[in-house]
């Protein structure tokens, strides 16, 4: 007996050592990845483009091909390591492979820390293989990454009917020094929302899903009163964050605000909650009402749409996306406008600062309900230049680029510094 446990004690103290070995050599003390992030307008409009491909043009029953510009993958890829993870990434193509690079801090009693990661995917006749992995200074055996990919496919399978729908549509994806092509064949989602069981994804799990459908009720009880009559932002968002108040899990005030921005900002666009989050397919739309931000509803549309993807994405996705829509106006729509663009970074400022921490969406539901008003929310905005055409913009400032348009750009920020909701 006492060899046994002999035994049983050098087999745990190899396997200790082992995995302290793996940690020493998976972990390092800088990240081998650190890039600027950047999402660009003409990024937004080519993600929008294949997008709208897919949802107009690809019918069920039709095979398509999804082509990704090489720097706009290397751009998603990078961007969604800092959203997630606080980290850096790239991936770098050739024919037929492509090499994936990533870094990731982690928070250590002594220093930061980082996970460097290097992959490479190859093509294959479905889904593309991941192999030669490489975590720090440590290598994986390709054995054990097939091993838990399939296990994890399965399970995606298993879990949720989009990610079962997208796998059994997928075909083949090819890598191009310049591009990646995605081929797949539509047979369309097939899935009975009725009965639709979502994975716990970051943005809405279950939890999450309560609190909307709590203020998306309540907001539609309380508006059904103003169908026909104008209600300023400022008196809609006090109505919420009272609402915030008084609701049962209010402890966490951080995610309360920002389920309450999402709401606020579905009933102030008027767009049904379920072409976003396909568990509300059963909810009623939003009542019909008309907000206005300083006495103008595009205003608060504006500052309401960038509060949201600022609350769920963050700060760069939400400007790139507003700058997007103003040089797509200048083209074809109502002119670019500088007042749409400070009503853009109002929102975005207002929700970064409400989500920044528990402590600072309390004094933000505090400033809210000790009374505010439109002017709190946006600054003087009357006198900047609106209605341009594309020929107009670029007489006057060139280019979003130029001197011209970012001395406009600081004078809007330094108005929104000056609103008291940011000191």
């Amino acid at each position: 007996m006492r060899k046994l446990l002999n035994l049983t004690g050098i087999l745990a103290l190899i396997v200790v050592a082992a995995l302290a070995i793996s940690v020493f050599l998976a972990v390092d003390s800088q990240p081998r990845v650190k890039r600027d992030i950047s999402i660009t307008p003409e990024q937004i409009a080519r993600a929008k483009n294949i997008l709208d491909t897919h949802r107009y043009q690809v019918r069920p029953g039709t095979s398509a091909t999804i082509r990704i510009q090489a720097d706009d993958l290397d751009n998603a890829l990078n961007y969604l390591a800092h959203h997630i993870g606080h980290g850096h990434a790239k991936i770098s193509m050739q024919r037929k492979s492509a090499q994936i690079e990533l870094s990731l801090p982690i928070h250590t009693d002594v220093a930061k820390r980082y996970i460097n990661l290097q992959a490479t995917l190859t093509e294959s006749n479905n889904l593309p293989q991941l192999g030669s992995i490489k975590i720090g200074n440590l290598h994986i055996p390709d054995f054990l990454t097939h091993f838990f990919i399939e296990k994890l496919l399965s399970w995606a399978q298993a879990s949720s009917p989009d990610a079962r729908a997208g796998l059994d549509a997928f075909r083949k994806l090819q890598f191009y020094p310049h591009e990646a092509a995605i081929s797949y064949f539509w047979n369309g989602w097939n899935i009975d929302k009725t009965s639709y069981t979502p994975v716990s994804l970051p943005l809405f799990d279950q939890q999450t899903l309560k609190r909307l459908l709590h203020y998306h009720h309540f907001l539609n009880k309380q508006n059904l009163g103003h169908t026909s009559a104008t209600i300023p932002l400022s008196e809609l968002l006090t109505l919420i964050m009272q609402e915030t108040a008084r609701h049962p899990s209010q402890e966490n005030i951080r995610e309360e605000f920002r389920a309450a921005i999402l709401v606020a900002a579905f009933h102030v666009v008027q767009f049904p909650l379920r072409l976003v989050i396909p568990e509300a397919a059963s909810w009623p739309d939003p009542v019909r009402i008309k907000v206005t931000l300083d006495g103008r509803n595009d205003l608060a549309m504006h500052f309401m749409a960038s509060a949201a993807i600022t609350a769920y994405a963050d700060t760069t996705l939400s400007d790139a996306i507003g700058l997007y829509k103003e040089l797509e106006d200048s083209r074809s729509g109502s002119g670019f406008s500088f007042n749409d663009l400070i009503a853009d970074r109002a929102g975005t400022r207002f929700a970064e600062k409400a989500i920044a921490s528990q402590d600072s969406a309390r004094r933000m539901r505090n400033i809210i309900l000790a009374g505010i008003r439109d002017t709190d929310l946006i600054p003087h905005w009357t006198d900047l230049p609106e209605h341009l055409s594309e020929t107009t913009f670029k007489a006057r400032f060139g280019s979003t680029d130029s001197p011209q348009y970012h001395n406009m750009m600081n004078q809007i920020e330094q108005r929104i510094a000056a609103l008291k909701w940011l000191h």
